[in-house]
């Protein structure tokens, strides 16, 4: 293996670590959200403020858009369901 792809891999593992924890706390402040919700009364799905979300992180990213969609519409079955 040339050095190159080891380090292209040491970066993409230090990628991988953030992403990671970055999706652990999006998950634990969605959870606190959809808590709340239930306290307040009020329903855990809000279509329009996915749709807003999915609308601002793909924009300009037309390459990445539907994996970005697919990422997303898990992380919110996930948050909404566990």
């Amino acid at each position: 293996m040339t050095n190159e792809i080891k380090e292209l891999r040491k970066e993409l593992d230090s990628l991988d670590d953030r992403i990671s924890e970055f999706i652990q706390r999006r998950v634990e402040i969605g959870k606190k959200i959809v808590k709340l919700k239930k306290e307040a009364g009020i329903s855990k799905d809000d279509l329009s403020r996915e749709k807003e979300i999915i609308e601002r992180i793909t924009a300009g990213k037309s390459e990445i858009a539907d994996l970005l969609k697919e990422i997303y519409g898990r992380i919110f079955d996930w948050v909404k369901n566990h």
